[in-house]
């Protein structure tokens, strides 16, 4: 740790869901401007993860300390002013406009607000179309911006890009580098399979391995090929791009 104000702290003896164990003693702390990835296998706990530090469950061996204080009974409208969570699917009941979905989560409804982060994920035309004419990938632009327009000092994104194209993969990883950037206000913990994608992004990662057993620390130390081929029960290929940053190929 580097000394500044840890914005998000979790103390985690075990994790599980029903017999599985997912992590046990994992200690992290997330400091402003840092940007956190979840890594793993399908059903490793990247979701769980995120739900728990969402305060969204509350298992009996893991603590979490938002902005210092613990989640554990913090009031729910404190909560919102601190983080904002990003579930990987939404589920909408009504067909309400996307710009009234965005000043909905608002402290203060600002329309001039909302529409500024709908025009950062690439969804301004989508202002006064209902949510439940949306297709996935717009429908999670909306989702990421949604988290944004929330302007909270932690943001917590499952699956931020799983259903969008090259392009709007490229665009959100710029805008999130933007906004969780060094010497930023904000810290940010987000998961994802695409391992090119979060070395685009990620600052730092967390891969969750079998066991319970994990691997945390800077992108460039936690992602390698050992680690990697821990994670995911396959091997992995390393090629450096000749205009710099690597490229990771998943084999048999």
């Amino acid at each position: 740790m580097s000394g500044a104000a840890v914005l998000l702290r979790l103390r985690a003896g075990e994790v599980r869901a029903g017999a599985q164990c997912l992590v046990r003693e994992l200690h992290l702390g997330l400091e402003p401007g840092q940007r956190w990835a979840l890594i793993g296998r399908n059903g490793a706990g990247k979701s769980t993860l995120l739900r728990l530090l969402a305060g969204l469950i509350e298992p009996r061996e893991a603590s979490v300390e938002l902005a210092g204080e613990p989640l554990r009974g913090m009031p729910p409208a404190r909560q919102a002013r601190l983080r904002a969570y990003m579930p990987a699917l939404p589920h909408d009941r009504f067909g309400i406009a996307v710009l009234d979905a965005l000043m909905l989560v608002q402290r203060e409804p600002d329309e001039h607000r909302a529409l500024h982060w709908l025009q950062a994920v690439d969804a301004l035309h989508l202002a006064r179309r209902s949510l439940l004419r949306l297709s996935s990938g717009e429908r999670q632009r909306v989702a990421l911006a949604q988290a944004l327009a929330q302007e909270t000092s932690v943001l917590l994104l499952d699956e931020p890009v799983s259903f969008q194209d090259p392009r709007h993969q490229a665009s959100l990883a710029r805008l999130l580098r933007e906004q969780v950037a060094p010497g930023a206000a904000r810290a940010l913990v987000f998961s994802a399979h695409d391992l090119n994608w979060v070395a685009a992004v990620a600052t730092h990662v967390v891969a969750l391995l079998p066991e319970g057993a994990w691997a945390a620390g800077e992108a460039s130390q936690v992602l390698c090929e050992a680690t990697l081929r821990r994670a995911y029960d396959c091997a992995w290929q390393r090629i450096d791009r000749p205009g710099g940053g690597e490229l990771w190929v998943a084999g048999d």
